[in-house]
């Protein structure tokens, strides 16, 4: 493997000097001996035809071609190119399940012809847990990604939190990967505004021979730009937070907003201030720092924290009651 990663930085030295490149300079670049550089320009030569020749007049090494440039057969990567790629197909593997098998083992097999027998063994490393994935079958995430880069219309069946499945015709802008979630953002045009669709939540998708309507870059920007978390709008209010000093560890370093305003007190607690447009998701947030965070203002986000505070202690409440006389 070290041989042919050698043998392509070579290769790329070549496709970049717009002249003939020394001897020299080549092992210099390549850090590597006389005889090595031998064994490289035989590799190329024998086994990819690579037309490499010595320039007498210009005292250097180029490609015997018209322009100066050549196409190695196949695709080839670097070492480090292949572990990146073994990388990435671990993560997308954990993203989402299936798409190895369909899109990517063939592929892969290349790569470990490249890596040697041991590449297996190090890819399994690379650990990736995603938690609290809803599940999304390759047989349905195909289609959509399909449609998405066609540029196609889709109809599909969409059942919303409210559990009430409905037909949309959407026309799909961007597929966004989310808190180990993905959802689609697509114009919808029964509603005629953007809106996200969990993908969790869409059945039966159709491709319709209707080109996608496109929306502006900047109005796909705008929708995620302002607010807190995936709940989008344009009213914005701003959450002003404290945090316990106990609370430090798992907030000071936490980017909560691209625009929030962090400030550490002397005494150990943090003040934090960013804009949202929706308060659900970032109630559901500051519910796991329950005892540790005050909501400054505004008012209303304040009373819906202690509102669901105070529901859940309710609860409690009355799960100990009743299992008091189980007890006794």
């Amino acid at each position: 493997m070290e041989q042919l990663d050698r043998a392509l930085k070579l290769h790329q030295l070549l496709l970049d000097y717009r002249r003939p490149i020394s001897q020299c300079l080549i092992l210099e670049r390549l850090e590597c001996s006389s005889s090595t550089f031998k064994r490289l320009l035989d590799l190329l030569r024998d086994r990819y035809q690579a037309p490499i020749i010595w320039d007498r007049a210009a005292r250097g090494y180029r490609y015997d071609t018209a322009d100066g440039r050549f196409t190695l057969p196949g695709v080839w990567l670097t070492e480090s190119e292949a572990f990146a790629l073994l990388m990435a197909n671990s993560l997308l593997q954990e993203v989402q399940p299936g798409l190895q098998q369909q899109g990517m083992a063939q592929l892969l097999v290349r790569i470990g012809e490249l890596l040697g027998p041991q590449w297996q063994s190090q890819a399994e490393r690379l650990r990736v847990e995603s938690i609290g994935r809803q599940y999304v079958a390759p047989e349905l995430f195909l289609p959509l990604v399909q449609a998405l880069f066609t540029r196609h219309q889709l109809n599909f069946v969409y059942r919303a939190t409210s559990h009430e499945a409905k037909v949309r015709q959407v026309s799909p802008q961007r597929l966004c990967w989310y808190r180990d979630n993905w959802y689609l953002l697509a114009w919808c045009h029964g509603r005629k505004a953007l809106r996200l669709f969990a993908l969790s939540r869409i059945a039966e998708p159709a491709t319709l021979d209707e080109a996608a309507c496109e929306r502006e870059v900047s109005e796909l920007d705008a929708l995620f730009a302002n607010g807190y978390g995936i709940f989008a709008g344009s009213a914005l209010k701003r959450a002003e937070l404290r945090f316990s000093p106990s609370a430090a560890p798992w907030v000071k370093d936490v980017q909560w907003h691209r625009d929030q305003i962090q400030t550490l007190k002397e005494d150990g607690y943090i003040h934090l201030s960013f804009p949202y447009a929706d308060q659900r998701e970032l109630v559901r947030d500051l519910l796991r720092f329950c005892g540790e965070v005050e909501v400054l203002s505004p008012s209303d986000l304040r009373q819906s924290v202690i509102a669901v505070m105070q529901a859940g202690l309710k609860r409690h409440e009355a799960e100990t009651s009743v299992a008091q006389p189980m007890s006794q």
